[in-house]
């Protein structure tokens, strides 16, 4: 019965993962803020889709989940956002990524790599920010705040090459961390730079399809867990 139910949400992962990725072609050619929001409106779907995989199988280890799928949801209100009122957007991303970087800290708690890993994508991430003519921010407040987004965002890619192991919920994570660390670089050269089409491009292209391995990362946490879970019912 579990072996049916894992083979009937592995397709609605599948099958969403492709509706999105439709969609965010959709988004490209004819733009609109409802087209972005529906676009983003995917990720969290699939998030829930496999919290809800993760009710039914009766998974009690579920915090990182959660804390996941809340990240989603403020990365799709941010997406939205960006479109109204920019600083908030931005704040709500920033928000976003502190409940991603919480889940990895329930996954792997502080270690002294943490640091050496996380300090060296700092000091690039603010380099572009600062450091480059790629970027040029005029309002001290903004480049405040760019500079706070960059370490938040640093810390989450950091954390998360930190604590990947021989798992494909991880490097699912580490992958969907990095495309979403270059995405917001990209995003910063488009909005404050010259970067035109192909900064739209690499920013799109990695931001959505980064949500969305996010998001199906969740699937193989659930499974995971429930194979380790069976092996310690074992011995």
């Amino acid at each position: 019965m579990s072996n049916k139910r894992t083979k009937t949400f592995y397709i609605w992962n599948v099958l969403l993962f492709i509706c999105a990725m439709i969609c965010l072609v959709c988004y490209d050619l004819y733009r609109g803020l409802w087209l972005k929001g529906l676009t983003s409106s995917w990720f969290v779907l699939l998030g829930l889709v496999n919290f809800i995989y993760a009710r039914k199988m009766k998974l009690e280890q579920s915090r990182s989940l959660v804390l996941i799928e809340l990240g989603l949801f403020f990365g799709m209100c941010a997406d939205v956002l960006l479109g109204v009122e920019f600083i908030l957007g931005i704040l709500f991303f920033a928000l976003g990524h502190v409940f991603y970087l919480i889940s990895f800290y329930s996954l792997e708690k502080f270690q002294r790599k943490d640091v050496l890993i996380i300090a060296p994508i700092a000091a690039v991430s603010l380099f572009v920010v600062i450091g480059t003519p790629f970027i040029r921010i005029e309002d001290p407040f903004m480049k405040k705040l760019l500079m706070g987004y960059a370490v938040i965002i640093a810390c989450m890619l950091g954390k998360a090459i930190s604590n990947v192991k021989k798992s494909t919920f991880r490097r699912l994570i580490l992958l969907g961390s990095a495309m979403f660390w270059f995405s917001d670089l990209m995003l910063a050269i488009n909005m404050f730079g010259d970067g035109g089409r192909i900064t739209w491009i690499l920013c799109s292209y990695t931001y959505w399809p980064a949500q969305n391995i996010l998001a199906l990362s969740l699937f193989h946490f659930v499974n995971e867990n429930i194979q380790k879970d069976r092996a310690i019912s074992i011995v």
